[in-house]
């Protein structure tokens, strides 16, 4: 039987949405290949990357998740609005920086460092996904200055968390890039893992704390309860968003996840 005319109507639209977007993010991933060589050298120093530069509005820096990638943030940059500048953080490891054994705070250091440098004075706007939302509410700690802080459904680990071997973590990052719907070589697999092994290590030390930002949690409807009911103590708005921890991030909830960004983006007011 043949589907109802708004059934189609709406099929067609989706399939609309999804190549728009699909070319959305081939432009932005495009405009960070052809970033001149002296800027990409200048990552294992810096890890900002600029996804959409332009605007008036104070700009947007989001921490990269275990993996250590900005690519899952490209087409969110572009739906943040052509007048809001989006910056992201990706890991110096991916890019030939020293890895060894990490403390979140000290990360998140680092890349306040880096903020500051673009944002020298005012309050910030800073947010991730998964580590990066630890690692981002860290940097709101740290500065003391930061108007809004997005957490994306990141996890809070146990008091007492074990520390997971290799081949544990392994298993973890081959589901995790599975999720993302990335095909990478053996070669890439190899050098991304040590970056997701140290990031997942340390967010698992990771305890939050409330801190003077206004917290927002956009938790995936696909995730745990619990999640949510720990985030309680520290967030002073909490919303689910469409899809889980991997496709909240992907079409078509990604409009979803942009819409109550830009909501929150357009409200902001320093305490």
């Amino acid at each position: 039987m043949a589907g109802s005319p708004a059934s189609t109507v709406e099929e067609k639209r989706r399939a609309l949405l999804q190549r728009r977007l699909r070319h959305k993010r081939e432009e932005a991933l495009a405009r960070v290949a052809s970033a001149p060589p002296e800027g990409r050298d200048q990552r294992t120093v810096s890890p900002l990357v600029p996804l959409s530069p332009a605007g008036t509005k104070p700009p947007l820096f989001l921490v990269h998740a275990a993996g250590g990638s900005v690519a899952p943030y490209a087409v969110l940059a572009t739906l943040l609005g052509d007048d809001q500048p989006v910056y992201a953080l990706e890991d110096p490891g991916l890019h030939g920086a020293a890895i060894g054994e990490r403390r979140l705070p000290a990360l998140a250091a680092d890349y306040l460092a880096a903020v500051r440098e673009v944002q020298p004075d005012g309050p910030l706007q800073v947010g991730g996904w998964s580590v990066g939302g630890a690692v981002a509410l860290e940097m709101a700690r740290q500065d003391g200055e930061v108007a809004l802080t997005f957490v994306l459904d990141t996890a809070i680990p146990d008091d007492a968390p074990p520390r997971p071997g290799d081949d544990e973590l392994s298993a973890w990052f081959a589901a995790d890039v599975a999720a993302m719907g990335a095909e990478p070589g053996q070669a890439e697999l190899a050098e991304r893992f040590p970056v997701f092994a140290a990031n997942v290590r340390a967010l698992l030390t990771f305890r939050p704390s409330r801190v003077d930002s206004r917290v927002v949690l956009l938790c995936a409807e696909g995730s745990e309860r619990g999640r949510l009911d720990r985030w309680r103590a520290y967030a002073d708005e909490i919303e689910v968003v469409r899809g889980d921890h991997y496709t909240m991030l992907q079409s078509p909830h990604i409009e979803a996840l942009a819409e109550a960004m830009r909501d929150r983006l357009g409200e902001v007011s320093v305490r």
